[in-house]
């Protein structure tokens, strides 16, 4: 018996090893099928023109920054990353801030008309975005919104506004409201204790509601590309530009690509501590 019970204990120490050696195999590969792209803008960023379509490719070569220093003197690249930061942070501070009343509101308060209220801010982000284009363009044109960092903004905090109210709501609803009653018993009125007790404690939701809002706002191509000219162009639609009827200049496209992924990149690997913690914290009630 002792003999069977350790011939099935090495069995089924063999079977677990298989089957961890099967999931690493495929880890790492959805991995290398996920950052081989990454890899390809890296690398063309770096690449002479000679080495881009060379046959077969170039897999070893000398790196070279003219594809920088082309983006960054050619064109005014950096004025369109002030622009794109300028309507991130705008969009992100306006939707995380009328996220946050609005989700503690949905969360906390009891009224007739709740689930409706909120089946229709969550409408708001089902729409394609595309389907709204141009009432978007007539408005901001008679507004005198167009070319303007006020324009996207306004768009772009149309379609975060919903998505930080349901992010958020989550993260209230995991608050006891014991804690809230004791901040009023002790003389808090409503308002301040959400200011004292809800809002600091939902601070990893915060961060994570913040974050895709950035990167929503950040990596948006086509509002940028039809509200805006040449005064507040993005450095998405920026990026663009080099494709032309002419020519395609892929190595300053890829080194545009690669300038425009590293703000995204620090941003979250700063946050990533608050964003571990928020995305476990609201996900179950």
């Amino acid at each position: 018996m002792k003999l069977e019970e350790h011939g099935h204990a090495k069995a089924r120490s063999r079977r677990k090893c298989r089957e961890r050696i099967l999931l690493y195999l495929v880890v790492i590969a959805v991995a290398i099928v996920f950052l081989f792209p990454l890899y390809i803008v890296v690398t063309s960023a770096f690449k002479p023109a000679i080495d881009m379509f060379s046959r077969p490719p170039s897999w070893v070569f000398k790196p070279t920054l003219k594809n920088f220093v082309d983006l960054f003197t050619l064109r005014r690249f950096h004025e369109n990353l002030r622009n794109s930061v300028v309507v991130a942070l705008g969009s992100t501070f306006i939707s995380v801030g009328v996220g946050c009343f609005a989700a503690y509101a949905l969360a906390r308060l009891r009224f007739n008309w709740l689930k409706n209220v909120s089946f229709w801010i969550l409408s708001i982000r089902m729409f394609p975005p595309i389907s709204v284009v141009i009432p978007y363009y007539i408005l901001m044109r008679n507004l005198g919104f167009l070319d303007t960092p006020l324009a996207l903004i306004t768009v772009y905090s149309t379609f975060n506004i919903p998505l930080a109210v349901w992010l958020m709501r989550g993260f209230f609803l995991e608050i006891p409201e014991d804690l809230e009653e004791a901040a009023r018993v002790d003389g808090c009125g409503r308002l301040s204790a959400f200011f004292r007790i809800s809002l600091p404690l939902s601070a990893p939701g915060l961060v994570v509601c913040a974050v895709f809002c950035f990167i929503f706002s950040w990596n948006e191509f086509l509002y940028a590309y039809i509200l805006t000219s040449s005064n507040t162009m993005t450095a998405t639609v920026a990026v663009m530009g080099f494709w032309t009827t002419e020519a395609i200049e892929w190595g300053r496209i890829m080194a545009g690509c690669m300038v425009v992924l590293l703000p995204i990149g620090v941003f979250v690997f700063a946050s990533q501590r608050f964003l571990i913690k928020g995305l476990t914290l609201g996900s179950i009630r």
